[in-house]
């Protein structure tokens, strides 16, 4: 048996003691005047996937620093986020509430406007020009840059010549792994001398495993051989197909080759973790994002990569030339379209 990992071991005490409960930090640390409050609010509604899993180790990370206290609320339905999220502001008076997840995003837009004195940090969403609140910042990820490099690797790996890429909900954030991820096969594509077709499909669902796996069985049965998925809890369907058919996929958010080690060939992964914990950090000090955007890719630090290599088919060459990738987009020698 294989040991579970830090995201499974938070998935199991989080789906088997903490649904619609409230836990905190002060147990494990001993709360002073001066300690900097940070809430959590989730949903498990639409289920426990791995970005939304990453969320809660953020705030778990913060609870064992030194002057930092925690306290969760975790719901079984996105109607009590807003009562959660009021909790947090009334009875645990909270210096920052963190949040993120696609089914979130209107309640707590809708609380960050109703109580402007307070501060909020959303996760990983994209908001339109203006609708974004003025006491609310979002942590986005440029997802696309990591996926540039997965295309030029599955665009340098494919056999068949026949790649796939399985959507959730079609928004602007998937979009932007679509375009990364077609721009490295195009780079693929020059460097081997051949043409590669791109399927592409969305499921419009971020939770339907069953819908991922008819996705990506329908790519595979279409030729692709590689399908790159970027769906939540809805592209374990694919990752199920791929190992059932003896085909690949790329992992997402985390790494995924727990799921099925003989059948990911690498995830794409943005360490949220990390992320959330520089900025409430920063917070702490004095700094305040209200109203900003923060945008992490590679320039910024170990914020987004790929991981878990399938070594035995993915050569050193090539994790040696995805690496030089990464380093020329850090630096920006190489610019990686968002659409």
């Amino acid at each position: 048996m294989k040991p579970l990992t830090l995201l499974g071991i938070l998935a199991v005490i989080f789906t088997a003691c903490f649904v619609g409960y409230i836990f905190t930090a002060d147990t494990l640390f001993a709360e002073k005047e001066e300690d900097y409050r940070v809430g959590l609010v989730m949903e498990l509604e639409s289920g426990f996937d791995p970005f939304t899993l990453q969320i809660a180790e953020g705030v778990y990370l913060l609870g064992k620093e030194k002057g930092v206290v925690t306290e969760s609320h975790i719901e079984d339905s996105v109607e009590k986020v807003w009562g959660a999220t009021e909790s947090l502001i009334h009875e645990y008076d909270a210096d920052i509430i963190v949040t993120g997840g696609f089914y979130t995003v209107t309640q707590m837009t809708s609380s960050a406007l109703a109580n402007p004195m307070e501060k909020y940090l959303m996760v990983d969403t994209a908001y339109a020009a203006g609708e974004q609140p003025d006491n609310l910042a979002n942590i986005v990820f440029r997802s696309n840059e990591p996926s540039y490099a997965a295309g030029y690797a599955a665009g340098m790996l494919t056999e068949t010549r026949v790649i796939g890429f399985m959507g959730g909900v079609h928004t602007d954030i998937v979009e932007g792994f679509y375009h990364g991820f077609a721009a490295g096969i195009e780079r693929a594509e020059k460097e081997r001398g051949v043409q590669i077709e791109l399927l592409a499909d969305y499921t419009g669902s971020f939770t339907d495993a069953a819908l991922g796996y008819e996705s990506a069985m329908q790519m595979y049965d279409a030729g692709a051989d590689i399908v790159y998925q970027v769906a939540g809890t809805c592209g374990t369907g694919a990752i199920r197909a791929a190992d059932e058919t003896g085909k690949y996929v790329i992992g997402v958010d985390v790494d995924q080759s727990y799921l099925a080690p003989d059948a990911v060939l690498f995830s794409v992964v943005k360490h949220i973790p990390q992320a959330i914990r520089d900025t409430v950090l920063l917070y702490k000090e004095g700094e305040d994002f209200s109203g900003q955007t923060i945008s992490l890719g590679y320039a910024e630090g170990d914020y987004v990569g790929l991981v878990g290599y399938m070594k035995e088919v993915v050569p050193k060459e090539l994790i040696s030339a995805i690496a030089d990738i990464e380093r020329d987009i850090a630096d920006g020698t190489i610019i990686v379209p968002e659409k």
